[in-house]
């Protein structure tokens, strides 16, 4: 899939830190709260209307709320020493799963090589993203993202939903 980030790619060249007071991309969960879905690479496109430009960062589903947060790439260090890392910008979406009404998954076409400009005649493919229903205080909102794993995400939204432990 084009529209996610392969971290481990040598274009990025990221190092991820392992002394958790450098890591810039630690998420904490709440007591007795436990991921039941983690996608640290996920591409937000659009369809909450408080957020209405693609961003780039982590899906989590825990086993009580349904989080989107924004991530960067950034550059630390010194002149010598320079070092790719992911931060964390903002979190988002952050709704308890009771929030959560459902999920699907839909084909769209982009023009080749983009995140999600309209395609052209010569240039376009298709992908896949999820549509997440959720019920917030604006009323429903339904984000959708880019993930690799579609059917996993499908199934453990629609077992949260369904109250089924996961």
């Amino acid at each position: 899939m084009l529209g996610l980030l392969d971290l481990n790619s040598p274009i990025l060249n990221i190092s991820f830190v392992k002394e958790e007071k450098e890591d810039m991309s630690v998420f904490m969960l709440g007591r007795d709260e436990h991921a039941i879905r983690d996608e640290p690479n996920a591409y937000y496109h659009r369809g909450h209307s408080r957020y209405g430009y693609p961003m780039w960062g982590r899906l989590i589903l825990t086993n009580k709320r349904f989080i989107f947060i924004q991530q960067e790439v950034v550059e630390r260090g010194g002149i010598l020493s320079k070092k790719k890392e992911v931060r964390n910008v903002g979190i988002k979406i952050n709704l308890p799963v009771t929030s959560v009404l459902g999920a699907m998954t839909e084909t769209r076409e982009r023009k080749k090589g983009t995140i999600d400009a309209p395609p052209s005649l010569f240039s376009k493919e298709q992908y896949n993203v999820l549509i997440v229903s959720l019920d917030t205080p604006e009323g429903q909102e339904n984000p959708s993202f880019e993930v690799r794993d579609l059917d996993g995400w499908t199934a453990a939204i629609q077992k949260a939903v369904g109250g089924e432990t996961v």
